[in-house]
């Protein structure tokens, strides 16, 4: 019999030995793999954080707020304004890498049934748009009450597109590619009614729906129809310019600005308020780092703390196998030196040895890759779950491409990785298991039997 009969007869037979050792050497290298997933997951995100938008900076006009008559609380219209010189000049006071200046209109379409509100009458009906340069960064995405579901973002270089909600598709049977003519119209009230304060039309736009967004939040609060949340159009710039609701290079909405880096926030707008163009008594400012530079250091945290337990367990892993291995092979020192007296070489003693353990550790390291991926799926929606920002990059702001963050593409290992990994652990046992059976093919045949003795 050789040595390859003799070490699967010796698996086939001792069940007890070759069980306890594929669940050894199973749960190390499902251990090993799952950190590893982890600890490049916590780098992967760390990084892509820390390259993404990471804080922003909002400029708009106070609006003054009074009471009517009965008691109800009315905004005035604020005629306050921010130009494109005065955006220029924020813009060369620090590291902003965008800007996005949104104006606000109402509009009708004699192919939209707007979805009712309050009153909801033929002459009311009409939503609310909201101009911008990037869609992506208006606030309801960015803190994703809204997402994209279908098409694309609106960017800086869109001309005549807008995106609309799921809900107001799904109730006119709009997708993305179709065409719509809109009208100006104005949102008022009269004789406890809503009106639109524009009767006469005379601007019209060419629009084509580029995208379709979903709330995530319901709003149950009564309003009039251009107020329902689903009936809020975003388009670009151009689409309020040509139904005469702004002015090219004028802003009286909000105007948002973003920078990469959170921890220079607050010097970036301590010198933007030096600056004397910009009225800062009728505007004011706030900011927001969506807490990305904490995500950030928690990541790094775990990081840490994940290559302190990957150490550790290597460390005591190789030590536990090597044990392991060392008391397998000595409880096999009587059969080594039957074998040495029976005339078989220590090279096929050693060979049958070695063939026994890799035998079993190939058969642990393949099913160990299959249940590493369902531990690494369940730590990593444990550890990242309530840690998935919402990516502000490169691609989503300005090729208008929705980038969903899946935190499995972050877990997943290369394939080099992998066997990499495999391999360090099929070194480490290979050598184990040499080791051990050197120790004993060192002694002669009767030294041998006189130890078992």
């Amino acid at each position: 019999m050789n040595f390859t009969q003799r070490a699967f007869v010796y698996i086939s037979r001792k069940k007890g030995k070759t069980v306890s050792l594929f669940l050894v050497v199973f749960v190390v290298a499902v251990f090993l793999i799952s950190c590893f997933g982890v600890l490049k997951a916590s780098e992967r995100l760390s990084r892509d954080i820390r390259t993404s938008l990471g804080a922003a900076f909002y400029i708009r006009a106070n609006t003054e707020v009074s009471m009517n008559e009965k008691g109800e609380t009315e905004v005035k219209e604020n005629h306050v304004h921010i130009t494109q010189k005065e955006i220029d000049e924020i813009m060369q006071t620090g590291e902003i890498k965008y800007y996005n200046p949104i104006n606000y209109g109402f509009a009708k379409s004699d192919t939209i049934q707007f979805i009712q509100g309050d009153k909801h009458t033929a002459e009311n009906n009409m939503g609310k748009v909201a101009a911008l340069r990037f869609s992506a960064l208006a606030p309801n995405f960015t803190d994703e009450t809204a997402v994209l579901v279908e098409g694309k973002h609106i960017t800086e270089t869109d001309n005549g597109k807008i995106l609309i909600s799921e809900q107001l598709a799904n109730a006119n049977h709009l997708s993305v590619g179709d065409m719509l003519t809109l009208t100006h119209a104005k949102l008022g009230e009269a004789d406890g009614a809503y009106i639109d304060e524009i009767p006469v039309k005379t601007a019209y736009a060419q629009v084509e729906v580029l995208g379709i967004y979903r709330l995530n939040t319901e709003d149950t609060s009564i309003k009039p129809t251009a107020g329902v949340a689903d009936n809020e159009i975003y388009a670009s710039l151009d689409v309020l310019n040509e139904l005469n609701e702004s002015e090219a290079g004028i802003y009286t909405g909000e105007v948002d600005f973003y920078i990469t880096d959170p921890a220079k926030l607050e010097s970036i707008t301590r010198n933007v308020q030096l600056l004397q163009s910009i009225d800062w008594t009728t505007h004011f400012i706030r900011t927001n780092d969506f807490q990305y530079s904490k995500i950030a250091d928690q990541l790094s945290s775990l990081g840490d703390l994940v290559k302190i337990l990957l150490v550790l367990v290597s460390v005591v892993s190789t030590a536990f196998l090597t044990l392991l291995l060392t008391m397998r092979m000595r409880g096999r020192m009587q059969e080594a030196g039957i074998l040495l007296a029976a005339g078989i070489s220590k090279g096929q003693i050693m060979a049958g040895f070695l063939l026994e353990v890799l035998s079993v550790t190939i058969m642990a390291l393949i099913l160990s890759y299959i249940a590493s991926l369902c531990v690494t799926g369940f730590l990593g929606h444990s550890l990242f779950g309530e840690l998935q920002p919402n990516l502000l990059n490169e691609e989503t702001i300005t090729a208008g491409i929705q980038n969903n963050l899946e935190i499995e593409n972050y877990l997943k290992l290369s394939a080099v990785e992998t066997l990499l990994i495999y391999f360090c652990q099929f070194i480490v046992i290979a050598a184990s298991t040499l080791v051990s059976s050197i120790m004993i093919m060192r002694l002669k045949p009767k030294e041998i039997l006189s130890k078992m003795s």
